[in-house]
C-alpha cells in the first residue's frame, strides 16, 4: 500500500512518518519513504482478496504514536506499522497452522507492532508489556520455538541500532519479556491441552464403556434384549410396577435347528430376525418385554391383571397370539419355511417374582412342552419342577457314585422251567445313595442317559456282574449265566464290542457264561446298531431280546433275530397282566375252557391251562410257538403267581423270571438262593 504524494503531509521534526528516527531507519523514496527491507509490497499474497482498500480501512482505525508516546494522526504512521506487520506475518506463516483469516492475523500483529514501538520509545522504559506480545503469538496459534525465534530476530533487525547501547539494552529486555510471555503461554496452553486431551479421553472412555454396557444387554442378531438385558429390564419393571400378575412365555422354535444346520447360520439368523420382528410388532407395547435368551428361544413378558386367574387367562391369550405370529410361513428367496413354537408358560404375583427364577421356571416349562411334541404348551408346575430339580441334583452326584463304587448290582434268578433250577441271573443296577438309600434303576438310569453317562455306567455294571459270575462259577459246579442289560446308546457305539471283550479278559469270565440283553427297538431298527449286535454275537456271548411286546416291533420282525445272533426272546410281563375281575370270573367258571384256535395249531402243552384272559393267552401262546419255530428260546418275565407259572409251562416256555421266584437280591442273598436252588 504505497502512499501517494498527494497524501504526504508535514512530518514532525525528529520523526519519519511519525515513527521515532532512533527506532526506524527509512531511506528517502519518491514520496520520502519506502518499504522496510524484505517486506512484502502492499499487493503481497499476505493480503486478502479484498486488497488495499480493506487494509487501509483497518489501519485507519488503529492509533499511531510519536516520540513522546502521544497519539498522532493515523496517516502519518499507518503504512510503516502495516508493512512491519505484513513481514511479521510472512515470517510466522510457515511456523504453524492458523485457522484465522490472514488479514485478521496481520491486523492483530499490527496492533502489537504499535505496542512494541510505544514500549521502546517510552520514558521511563517498561519492557513488561512484552510478555503480552509473547502470549499473543501463542494465542494466535504461533506456538512453535521457530515462531519465537523469527519474532525476536525481526525485532532485533528492525529496531536494534548497534551504536546505541541504551537502545540495545531496551531491545534486549523487550525480547526477554516477549520470550518469557511466550514460554509461559506455551506452558499454560500445553497444560490446558493436556487437560483437554485427558478430559476428552475420559469422556471417550466413558462413552465407550456406556456403549459396551448397552451392547452387553442386546442380542447382536435380532437387536432384542439378551438374557442379561432381559433380567435387568424385568428387575426395573418389577420395582416400579404396581401389584399385579407377571406372565412370561418362553417360545422354543421347533424345527429351527435342522434349518439352521442345513441352510447355514446366515439363513438361521434371518429366520431369527423375522421372528423377532413379528413378536415386536405383536407385543410392542410399553408394558411388554421381549428378549432372545437362546439360539432358538424367545421370551415375552408383561405385567397385567391383578388376580392370578385373570392373569393366567391373559397369559394364555398372549401365548396363542405368539404362536400365530411365529407359525406364519417365512419366505426367504424361493423358500417358504415354517416354524412351530413350543411354549412354556409361567405366571405369578409380582410381589413374589424374581427375574432369574422366572427364566428358570419358564425354561423348565418349555422343556416339558418340547417333550409333548411340536407346538405344544406347558404350564409351570411347582411339584413337577421340584422333582425335576431334585433329579438334576442327583445327576450331578452320579459321576462320583460310578467312580467310587457305590453303583451295585442286585441279581434276580431266572428259572429253567424244565429243570426247575436257577440257570441264569439278571444283574440289575442299584445305587447305594448316602441320603436316599438304595435307588432302583428308574431313579437314575434316565439321568445317566441325559447326562451322557450311560456308557460309563453300563461298563461299570457289566464288569461288576462278570466278576461276580466268575466267583459263583468257582463256588458252584456250574455257575449261572449272568445276564446284563445294554442300553440302546451303548449299541450305537462300535467301541462297545471292544469294551465287552476287554471286560471278559480282565475278569476271566468265559464268554458263554455272559448273556447281553438288548431292546427290541435297537435290534430291529438302525442298521449301524444291528452291526454292533452281530459283532457282539461273534465274540461268543449269548444275546437276548428284552421286553418283547413293549416296543414298536411286531411278530413279522421275529424272523430277523436269528440272523443277528439273537437266540433268546424275553417276553414282557404285560402278557401275564389281567384284571382281577376277569381272574375271579374265570376262576368261578365250572365248565371246561373252550378249545382255542391256538390249541389246534400248537397243542395244549403239558398242563391244563389255568384261567386267564382268553385273548392274552392266545397272544402269549402264539408268540411262544412262533419263537420256538424260529429256533429261539423263550423267557417269560413278570411271573408273580403259581397260576402264571402253570400257564407258561403249558405253553412251552423255556425260562421264567419274576417275583414268584424271587425279587432282585444283593450278592450274599443271591448266593444263598443259588445254593438252595441247585
Amino acid at each position: 500500500m504505497d502512499p501517494s504524494p498527494e497524501r504526504a503531509k508535514t512530518i514532525p521534526a525528529g520523526t519519519t512518518n511519525g515513527i521515532p528516527r532512533h527506532l526506524v531507519r527509512i531511506r528517502a523514496g519518491a514520496n520520502g519513504s519506502r518499504p522496510l527491507p524484505n517486506s512484502p509490497l502492499p499487493n503481497s499474497p499476505l493480503l486478502n482478496s479484498k486488497g488495499n482498500g480493506e487494509a487501509r480501512m483497518s489501519q485507519e482505525s488503529i492509533p499511531t504514536v510519536t516520540t513522546d508516546g502521544h497519539p498522532t494522526p493515523p496517516d502519518e504512521a499507518a503504512i510503516d506499522t502495516a508493512l512491519f506487520a505484513w513481514e511479521w506475518a510472512r515470517l510466522l506463516s510457515s511456523t504453524g497452522y492458523v485457522t484465522a483469516d490472514r488479514t485478521v492475523v496481520v491486523a492483530e500483529l499490527r496492533r502489537w507492532t504499535i505496542r512494541l514501538i510505544d514500549m521502546l520509545g517510552r520514558t521511563p522504559f517498561d519492557p513488561s508489556p512484552g510478555t503480552e506480545i509473547g502470549q499473543a503469538l501463542v494465542a494466535l496459534g504461533f506456538g512453535s520455538p521457530i515462531a519465537l525465534g523469527r519474532t525476536n530476530a525481526l525485532v532485533m533487525r528492525k529496531f536494534l541500532v548497534p551504536a546505541d547501547d541504551d537502545r540495545q539494552e531496551r531491545v534486549a529486555e523487550v525480547i526477554s519479556f516477549i520470550s518469557q510471555g511466550f514460554v509461559r503461554a506455551v506452558r499454560d496452553r500445553t497444560l490446558e491441552e493436556q487437560d483437554a486431551i485427558r478430559s476428552s479421553a475420559l469422556l471417550a472412555l466413558e462413552r465407550a464403556r456406556a456403549d459396551q454396557r448397552q451392547a452387553e444387554l442386546l442380542d447382536p442378531v435380532t437387536g432384542l434384549l439378551n438374557r442379561k438385558g432381559f433380567v435387568a429390564a424385568l428387575t426395573d419393571r418389577l420395582a416400579t410396577s404396581p401389584p399385579g400378575v407377571l406372565g412370561a412365555c418362553l417360545l422354543s422354535l421347533d424345527g429351527f435347528e435342522p434349518l439352521d444346520r442345513g441352510f447355514g447360520t446366515e439363513v438361521g439368523d434371518q429366520l431369527l430376525r423375522t421372528v423377532a420382528e413379528r413378536l415386536s410388532a405383536r407385543f410392542g407395547g410399553e408394558d411388554d418385554l421381549i428378549g432372545r435368551i437362546g439360539r432358538d428361544e424367545f421370551i415375552v413378558a408383561a405385567i397385567g391383571a391383578k388376580s392370578p386367574t385373570a392373569g393366567q387367562e391373559n397369559v394364555l391369550q398372549r401365548v396363542a397370539a405368539a404362536q400365530l405370529a411365529v407359525r406364519a410361513p417365512i419366505s426367504l428367496g424361493d423358500r417358504a419355511m415354517v416354524l412351530s413354537p413350543s411354549v412354556g408358560v409361567v405366571s405369578r404375583l409380582t410381589g413374589s417374582a424374581d427375574p432369574e427364577t422366572v427364566l428358570r421356571d419358564a425354561g423348565l416349562a418349555g422343556s416339558w412342552a418340547r417333550e409333548r411334541g411340536t407346538g405344544s404348551i406347558a404350564l409351570f408346575e411347582v411339584e413337577r419342577a421340584t422333582k425335576q430339580v431334585a433329579g438334576l441334583a442327583l445327576a450331578a452326584e452320579l459321576p462320583g457314585a460310578i467312580g467310587s463304587g457305590r453303583l451295585l448290582a442286585h441279581y434276580q434268578p431266572i428259572v429253567g422251567l424244565r429243570s426247575g433250577r436257577v440257570e441264569m441271573v439278571e444283574a440289575l443296577a442299584r445305587w447305594e445313595h448316602e441320603r436316599h438309600g438304595l435307588l432302583e434303576p428308574h431313579a437314575f438310569i434316565p439321568l445317566a442317559q441325559r447326562a451322557g453317562l450311560i456308557e460309563e455306567l453300563g461298563r461299570s455294571v457289566l464288569e461288576r456282574a462278570c466278576r461276580q459270575g466268575l466267583a459263583w462259577n468257582h463256588l458252584l459246579p456250574r455257575g449261572p449265566i449272568v445276564s446284563v442289560n445294554l442300553d440302546p446308546q451303548q449299541l450305537t457305539d462300535p467301541a462297545t464290542v471292544r469294551d465287552v471283550v476287554t471286560i471278559l479278559e480282565r475278569t476271566g469270565l468265559p464268554a458263554d457264561l455272559l448273556q447281553l440283553e438288548i431292546t427290541e427297538d435297537a435290534a430291529l431298527g438302525d442298521p449301524a446298531t444291528r452291526r454292533v449286535i452281530r459283532d457282539l454275537a461273534h465274540i461268543g456271548v449269548s444275546l437276548a431280546l428284552d421286553d418283547f411286546g413293549t416296543g414298536q416291533a411286531h411278530l413279522a420282525r421275529l424272523p430277523d433275530l436269528p440272523a443277528l445272533g439273537v437266540h433268546t426272546l424275553k417276553l414282557a410281563g404285560e402278557f401275564l397282566s389281567t384284571q382281577a375281575t376277569q381272574d375271579t370270573q374265570d376262576t368261578a367258571r365250572s365248565e371246561p375252557a373252550p378249545t382255542r384256535l391256538t390249541d389246534r395249531w400248537f397243542g395244549t402243552g403239558r398242563h391244563q391251562p389255568p384261567t386267564h384272559s382268553s385273548a392274552r393267552r392266545d397272544v402269549l401262546a402264539a408268540t411262544i410257538a412262533l419263537a420256538h419255530r424260529l429256533g429261539l428260546s423263550v423267557t417269560v418275565e413278570g411271573v408273580k403267581t403259581e397260576q402264571d407259572e402253570a400257564l407258561i409251562i403249558s405253553m412251552g416256555a423255556d425260562h421264567a423270571q419274576g417275583t414268584y421266584y424271587s425279587a432282585p437280591l444283593p450278592v450274599p442273598e443271591a448266593g444263598d438262593y443259588l445254593i438252595r436252588g441247585r
